[in-house]
């Protein structure tokens, strides 16, 4: 094998990495951005059931001792 076919062998081999290692970073920021996605649905699930809690909170108040006994004692 002469040095310019080495030489060709290896530089087709390193291209065959290069291709490998770019297709590895779309995967990559393929993923980055379903995951920023999703991060961003659960943020706002997150923030629907927390304002929901202080509107519950709002509307019943903090229960005073006198209901919460009554309420265990309810059949």
């Amino acid at each position: 094998m002469s040095a310019i076919q080495a030489a060709q062998k290896e530089f087709d081999r390193w291209q065959q990495k290069e291709r490998r290692i770019l297709d590895a970073l779309a995967g990559v920021d393929g993923e980055r951005h379903r995951l920023g996605e999703e991060r961003a649905k659960v943020e706002q699930q997150v923030l629907y059931y927390d304002s929901l809690t202080r509107e519950m909170k709002r509307e019943l108040g903090r229960p005073g001792l006198s209901s919460l006994l009554s309420s265990f004692r309810r059949p």
